[in-house]
């Protein structure tokens, strides 16, 4: 039997982390196919998959993943992507400048030798767009991806003028490290000797001795508003792409890549942007960064403030735990085939299951369920899974059923 629509999925921060680049490691080679055996034939239902992708592809020349703010992934993972049907990635993040432009300009390489399609950065001002366009069926839906920033803090990258085709950021990265190198300077002794176990030390020896001290202390991050934060000229462009996008696409969707880290609670910075977006027109927004669920708001525009990490290493030292990072929302628009319009919106939970050794699996929630024939750990589940049901739709649900998708936004038929 023929479907009678089109389905487009667009997963949470796909990530390759230290501890799972050690685990898929074998004889020299590396294999990551378990990450996405788990889930590929859910993602094979649909019929595009739009993933946000948090890494680079730079090269093995360029230093493999080996801090835990900075990454660089073996190319393999790219065919592994591929291989679990994942179709489009947005790269606009604030990790695209891990290893450089030229760590930029390959990554967008090899996805291109392996098929995936990819926006929001770019090699060129020639092949920089306002938006990608995808057909399916005769409708043309635009995408567009944007990012508050690119860690210029840890990477010293600001773009010249003419740069900036590089990446579609909102921060001012001139403004960013000015601010960074102001809180350096600061006279004094304390001062001093930050900077210099700064400059002897990377970030994760300074986290794990700060553990064996007992004073690391992982709290959910703010995403505050403040003056230095708006940047018009690159808001105007944001704006200017949507209203490009909106002249030929039937449908616009806006993939930004803002928020506080491990906040289930949405920031004053990212409901000015995502206010901004609605204001000029998208159709949908799908929110990813903060590596945790956020809620889902129908605004006119249907918001997806957060879906959360696809594949996390959950071992990680900087995790807060209690907000769930290891669950994720794959989220799926379903198009009327016949009238060619939105009907419905529906996600997935999706759980990211890490062994002793670091190898990590994504599966469905109804496949985990499935799989449980201990009771305490099928009630952990619908414990966990009531609490990321209700963080995403606002509800206050007391346990739910286990299922494969839930709806969460539905034209009445006389509507569409």
């Amino acid at each position: 039997m023929m479907k009678e629509y089109y389905k487009i999925s667009f997963t949470g921060d796909i990530m390759c982390e230290r501890p799972l680049l050690s685990a898929s490691r074998s004889d020299k080679k590396y294999d990551f196919d378990f990450v996405f055996h788990g889930v590929k034939d859910k993602l094979r239902e649909s019929d595009l998959v739009v993933g946000n992708l948090e890494t680079v592809f730079a090269g093995e020349e360029a230093g493999y993943t080996n801090d835990v703010y900075s990454f660089n992934t073996p190319d393999r993972f790219v065919c592994s992507m591929k291989s679990a049907g994942i179709d489009y990635v947005s790269t606009a993040n604030n990790h695209c400048l891990d290893r450089g432009t030229e760590g930029l300009i390959r990554t967008l390489d090899l996805l291109d030798q392996y098929g995936i399609k990819h926006f929001g950065t770019y090699r060129s001002k020639e092949e920089r767009t306002s938006y990608e366009l995808l057909e399916l069926g005769g409708k043309k839906i635009a995408l567009i991806a944007y990012t508050y920033g690119t860690n210029v803090v840890e990477n010293g990258i600001v773009f010249k003028e003419d740069e900036e085709f590089y990446v579609n950021v909102l921060k001012s990265q001139e403004r960013e490290w000015l601010k960074f190198k102001k809180t350096l300077n600061t006279p004094g002794i304390r001062s001093k000797l930050s900077r210099y176990i700064r400059k002897v030390t990377t970030l994760e020896q300074r986290m794990r001795i700060k553990k064996k001290l007992g004073m690391l202390k992982n709290l959910p991050k703010s995403d505050d508003l403040l003056e230095d934060d708006i940047y018009p000229r690159y808001l105007e462009r944001l704006k200017s792409d949507i209203e490009k996008a909106r002249c030929e696409a039937d449908y616009v969707i806006v993939c930004l890549h803002s928020g506080g880290l491990f906040n289930v609670k949405v920031g004053a910075y990212t409901e000015y942007i995502v206010d901004l977006i609605v204001r000029a027109g998208a159709d949908a927004i799908v929110g990813n960064h903060p590596h945790v669920v956020q809620k889902f708001v129908d605004k006119g525009c249907l918001v997806a403030y957060s879906l959360g990490n696809f594949s996390i290493s959950p071992s990680s030292l900087y995790l807060v735990r209690e907000n769930l990072p290891e669950y994720s929302v794959l989220l799926h628009f379903y198009f009327d085939k016949e009238r060619m319009s939105l009907y419905k919106v529906t996600f997935s939970i999706l759980k990211i299951v890490e062994s002793k050794n670091g190898n990590l699996s994504v599966y469905p929630i109804n496949a985990l369920y499935d799989k449980c024939d201990i009771t305490s750990e099928r009630d952990m589940l619908i414990s966990d899974c009531t609490k990321i049901y209700n963080t995403f739709t606002g509800k206050k649900e007391m346990a739910i059923d286990i299922l494969d998708e839930y709806v969460c936004f539905e034209k009445i038929k006389d509507a569409l």
